[in-house]
């Protein structure tokens, strides 16, 4: 008994006609869609007085401050200790 192989069958002009306009309106609507969430053009920090009105503070030492913890407890930071710090900013859950 032999086994015959299914004649493999070719797509219609009009499968491809109909398959590349759905592709291109798939595309099209992508890019409208894409085009609402896009960001306005108007100013930008890089034009803002703000962004340069803030004074460089590198390489100056840190000032002393004190901040509140999760427990309620005033915490006070006194740069120049000797010991390294980090500073984590977290507003928990409510």
């Amino acid at each position: 008994m032999s086994k015959r192989k299914p004649a493999k069958r070719k797509p219609k002009t009009g499968q491809i006609l109909a398959s590349a306009l759905v592709i291109g309106v798939i595309a099209i609507g992508g890019w409208a869609i894409a085009q609402q969430f896009a960001p306005r053009s108007g100013p930008t920090l890089r034009d803002s007085d703000t962004a340069f009105s803030i004074p460089t503070h590198v390489g100056q030492p840190a000032p002393e401050f004190t901040a509140i913890g999760v427990d309620g407890q005033p915490h006070t930071v006194t740069p120049g200790d000797g010991r390294p710090k980090a500073i984590v900013f977290y507003m928990g859950f409510r």
